[in-house]
């Protein structure tokens, strides 16, 4: 009992520590894109819904660090990402997708995002200099370990985008 003990207050200080991480990353950062790279990419995305527009929009002008994007299977989330993804690379960001598993990465990777798992991500270090948007799905499924880990790899310009569909797995690791 007593290893079951220290191993919950290890997994408590982790997620304590994201949530930090987290916080700190609140409005500390320019919009993700500029209104004028917005209104060209969404000019050319003119097949996306009201609610897929809206989330894009929200993710792009988002001044913060970590952004979420929460949406049930087939709500699109994936198109949504496509428009996400060229307004980022329009203004210099470098995509890079992860998700927990190979098949979520694989799916990932529909969307023109190249993609690995968060695993083998973890595994190498990344080169200072350019600025990067991860783009971590299925998030709800990383390990509380790993997550950690990865949002303190973040370097300078790095902005991180978590989607997921918590009803899919019935619980939620962040709330947004």
């Amino acid at each position: 009992m007593p290893r079951l003990q220290a191993r919950l207050r290890g997994l408590i200080g982790y997620e304590r520590d994201t949530i930090a991480a987290m916080r700190a990353g609140q409005n500390q950062h320019e919009p993700l894109v500029s209104s004028e790279t917005w209104r060209a990419v969404e000019e050319k995305h003119a097949h996306l819904s009201t609610s897929q527009r809206a989330a894009v929009e929200q993710i792009v002008s988002s001044q913060d660090r970590i952004t979420g994007l929460e949406g049930v299977a087939g709500a699109g989330k994936t198109t949504s990402l496509a428009a996400v993804r060229e307004a980022a690379e329009h203004e210099g960001y470098e995509v890079r997708g992860l998700a927990p598993t190979s098949r979520a990465a694989h799916k990932l990777a529909e969307s023109g995002i190249e993609s690995e798992t968060l695993q083998r991500h973890l595994r190498h270090e990344e080169q200072p200099g350019e600025k990067r948007l991860y783009i971590l799905d299925e998030s709800s499924l990383a390990s509380t370990k790993q997550m950690n880990e990865f949002l303190h790899r973040l370097q300078g310009e790095d902005r991180v985008l978590l989607v997921g569909d918590t009803r899919q797995f019935g619980f939620c690791r962040f709330h947004w």
